[in-house]
């Protein structure tokens, strides 16, 4: 299979790693997460980890076994990790079976996420305020964008 189909993604906001999971994930493809996002916690020195699974047709055994052995491994690392975007179809899957993703908080969605790790929700007030902008909807806070 192509490479470059098989990308992962996985982003630095400050101190934390962003890493979105899409599609199908192949046992090849899971055991390069691993490596990958690990070296990364390292080069980076990062102490938060969020994994988004929304984008993931399937979250298999297996699957969640490379999420649980990362998760052990970059807390030894001093890197706290969050699952996020689970849908309720696997969540339930998942407690059938009888697996359980320890060392792994989890939040509802990628906001929940980022706030358990320490990145405050933005207070548009005072952006807004700091700006001169005078009515809420004007203006956004990103450029370009009304």
């Amino acid at each position: 299979m192509d490479e470059a189909y098989n990308h992962i993604p996985i982003i630095k906001l400050w101190h934390l790693l962003l890493v979105p999971l899409q599609g199908e994930m192949t046992d090849d493809v899971a055991g390069r997460l691993m490596s990958e996002v690990l070296e990364r916690i390292y080069r980076d020195g990062s102490s938060g980890l969020v994994i988004d699974i929304t984008g993931l047709w399937i979250l298999d055994s297996h699957l969640c076994s490379v999420l649980s052995q990362i998760s052990d491994a970059a807390a030894l690392m001093g890197a706290e990790t969050v699952i996020c975007g689970m849908k309720p179809e696997i969540a339930l899957t998942l407690e059938t079976m009888g697996v359980h993703l320890d060392n792994i908080t989890s939040s509802l969605d990628l906001e929940g996420a980022l706030a358990l790790l320490g990145v405050p929700k933005p207070d548009l007030k005072a952006w807004r305020k700091a700006r001169g902008v005078k009515r809420p909807g004007v203006a956004s806070p990103l450029p370009g964008i009304r």
